[in-house]
């Protein structure tokens, strides 16, 4: 199975606005778009463990339920009909509401927040946008819920996993129909 992301050119560890889709923040003329996935491969989260799976937030997790998949391709759009497939997340778990508590005090514990919210690329990047893209991530980050629908408050992360494997940036593939966030594709 595949599933979209948000576009990254710095491996998703920090936010970026490179693509159109996400959450928009805006300041009068200033628009950027959040994308809760461009945190996922952060130092923070990479050295994180609950209960012996790495995190992420893949979008098409956070409308519906899943299936448990032995292996996930992430993909994204680069324009130009370009498309970048580059991971594979294995042994992949969306995760429950029951265990966003327990899940968010030991991101607490482990500066995740903190993180997030002292990151300087983060800031430079988002400037007079980022106190208002920092204040929906906590706003996020404080849910209970891992589904929701359109850009509605929900936990900042949905799925488990065992291990990843990264591919070249230049790992281009011929999956450029497959459009929407919100699908797993085939």
């Amino acid at each position: 199975m595949k599933a979209k992301t948000y576009q990254s050119t710095n491996n998703f560890t920090v936010p970026q606005s490179i693509s159109t889709f996400g959450i928009p923040i805006r300041v009068k003329s200033n628009l950027k778009y959040l994308g809760l996935e461009e945190f996922n491969f952060c130092k923070t989260l990479r050295d994180f463990k609950f209960n012996n799976y790495h995190l992420a937030y893949i979008p098409c997790y956070s409308t519906c339920l899943r299936p448990n998949l032995d292996k996930l391709d992430l993909f994204f759009s680069a324009g130009n009909s370009i498309t970048i497939h580059y991971a594979t997340l294995f042994d992949v778990e969306q995760l429950t509401d029951k265990e966003i508590s327990e899940l968010r005090d030991s991101l607490l514990a482990a500066g995740f927040p903190n993180f997030v919210g002292n990151c300087p690329d983060f800031q430079n990047n988002y400037q007079n946008l980022f106190e208002p893209a920092l204040a929906i991530w906590e706003n996020n980050f404080n849910q209970d819920n891992i589904l929701a629908r359109g850009h509605n408050p929900r936990f900042v992360l949905n799925v488990k996993y065992k291990s990843i494997q990264f591919h070249s940036i230049e790992n281009r593939v011929p999956w450029s129909n497959f459009k929407h966030a919100r699908a797993l594709h085939p």
